[in-house]
């Protein structure tokens, strides 16, 4: 890998995204997809949380051995907490899986397994995403790095269309997520730390195996619109306007 990062950084980087695509569908395949979370055993999402902590390990431990933790932003936060509005508005977006409440819509075991699969992949994509693709494409073309860095991590929840029959759904993520994307990114290049965005995407990862499809938020929806056909697109469009006018503000002022 020392070779191959000393060669060309975005090349590494696409590797590792490979990789990544690879190892989780083929754990995801396995165990049968997440559609019926209430269907699985903790037995079947051991694979799963095996593999991605596994790369969370692999990618940690090299970043760590090869001197880079400044560099791809596993250090401490160096920007000014007021000019990021005291992370206000990505703590309101990070939240959003709370909307309706919290509720255990599976066994124990399996929410927690699978808490901590969706909370780790959250931390790998962060590494790769906003680290190893964003830093190696930012050298020779910033613009470039911060567009491809986006679209990338928001087009990477199309593979989600293999687990999953919900194909509207998929397709919303993929709005909003390079939306976030684009947020992410803009608090790595300012502030110069991935751990805001480590911590915003593993809460909202994690958090979302006990978001309940039913609750306050989905009955505001249907007495303003009549169906709850439109909870997901009524969450996607504000997910988009929180996070796209914070990135933005992050961006110019901060």
């Amino acid at each position: 890998m020392r070779k191959l990062y000393e060669k060309n950084e975005v090349y590494f980087a696409l590797v590792w995204i490979g990789l990544y695509v690879v190892v989780m569908n083929i754990a995801l395949q396995f165990c049968g997809g997440f559609d019926d979370l209430a269907g699985k055993t903790a037995g079947q999402l051991l694979v799963p949380v095996i593999c991605v902590t596994a790369l969370a390990v692999a990618s940690t431990l090299w970043i760590v051995r090869n001197g880079l933790m400044e560099k791809y932003g596993l250090c401490r936060f160096k920007g000014s907490v007021k000019a990021f509005l005291w992370f206000i508005p990505l703590i309101v977006m990070s939240c959003v899986n709370l909307k309706n409440g919290l509720a255990l819509t599976a066994p124990l075991a399996v929410s927690l397994l699978m808490m901590a699969n969706t909370a780790i992949a959250g931390y790998v994509e962060e590494i790769i995403f906003r680290g190893f693709l964003f830093r190696g494409m930012a050298r020779d073309n910033l613009r470039s790095a911060v567009i491809v860095s986006a679209v990338t991590f928001g087009a990477g929840h199309i593979v989600n269309l293999a687990n999953t029959a919900d194909t509207a759904g998929v397709l919303l993520q993929v709005c909003y997520a390079i939306v976030i994307g684009f947020l992410y990114t803009a608090i790595v290049y300012k502030g110069g730390s991935l751990w805001p965005c480590i911590l915003s995407h593993m809460f909202v990862n994690g958090s979302n195996v006990f978001a309940p499809e039913q609750g306050p938020f989905t009955e505001l929806v249907i007495r303003l619109f009549g169906s709850g056909g439109m909870v997901q697109s009524v969450s996607a469009v504000l997910l988009i306007i929180v996070s796209g006018g914070y990135a933005l503000w992050v961006w110019k002022k901060a």
